[in-house]
């Protein structure tokens, strides 16, 4: 049984709205954090977009910030810390993306979401594209940024060579924003994380999935490349590769108006 906690609750009027809560299943805990500024008629709309925003490895919804303020005037947009990251309790057993993507859904289904758009990057986009396997009509579009463990290559040592190949191409915002991020996470539980995300089929996965689907990252991602993701898309019909100019793994936080064009468009709501 899930327990919803009531952070923070602060209305400036009707049509600008932000709040934080935190639901608990047993042991698990997870936080959302909820934004939207638009304002007329679009804001009562019943088919009013939302944006569910699920973050990476060892970061936390923080890189989501800015993508979310530019997303806010066009629908909802739900900011997750998944249970373990930021400073949110530590879970007594190690979570697997399913584990993840189960709180995930649960989550959303507390809050009423009904066909939201979905938004992971790095790990969160495992997490949505099993969410999207598991529940093939829950969504109707979705994007996976920078997406992850390229096949044949899930060992620790291979996924950080590519880390390390990219990491200077990273801005040094993103890089700052990422190292407090894991401090914050602390190094057992992203350790207890990372066979997780190791092992996970995402390739094996995302064929079961029905949602209209973007597959983004940078030119300079090493950890997800080009090649690696028009792969993925090949598994999927329908699905659409977009490589953003001059960025990396991190595309998420320093690109994050080029990502909104794309959301927009992706949810019928204009072009990118």
């Amino acid at each position: 049984m899930a327990k919803r906690r009531f952070l923070l609750g602060r209305r400036r009027s009707p049509l600008d709205r932000l709040t934080v809560q935190e639901f608990d299943y047993d042991d698990v805990r997870v936080r959302v954090y909820e934004l939207w500024t638009m304002t007329g008629e679009s804001a009562e709309a019943a088919d009013m977009t939302t944006f569910a925003l699920v973050h990476g490895l060892g970061v936390s919804s923080r890189f989501f910030v800015p993508l979310s303020h530019a997303l806010a005037p066009y629908g909802r947009v739900l900011l997750f810390d998944l249970p373990g990251f930021h400073d949110l309790p530590k879970p007594e057993h190690a979570l697997s993306i399913v584990d993840f993507a189960e709180v995930v859904k649960l989550t959303l289904d507390q809050l009423d979401v009904v066909d939201p758009l979905l938004v992971g990057h790095s790990m969160g986009a495992q997490v949505v594209t099993e969410i999207l396997a598991r529940y093939p009509s829950y969504s109707s579009a979705a994007m996976l940024i920078g997406p992850v463990v390229v096949a044949g290559e899930r060992s620790l040592a291979r996924v950080a060579l590519r880390f390390v190949q990219g990491a200077g191409r990273e801005s040094l915002g993103n890089t700052l924003a990422a190292l407090v991020s894991y401090a914050r996470a602390g190094l057992p539980w992203i350790s207890d994380t990372v066979p997780q995300v190791l092992a996970y089929p995402i390739d094996e996965r995302l064929p079961l999935a029905k949602a209209k689907l973007l597959v983004v990252s940078g030119e300079w991602d090493r950890i997800s490349p080009l090649w690696w993701r028009e792969q993925l898309a090949e598994k999927h019909p329908g699905a659409h590769v977009v490589t953003i100019p001059g960025a990396a793994h991190g595309v998420v936080h320093d690109r994050h108006l080029l990502l909104t064009d794309e959301l927009v468009a992706l949810a019928g709501l204009g072009t990118a």
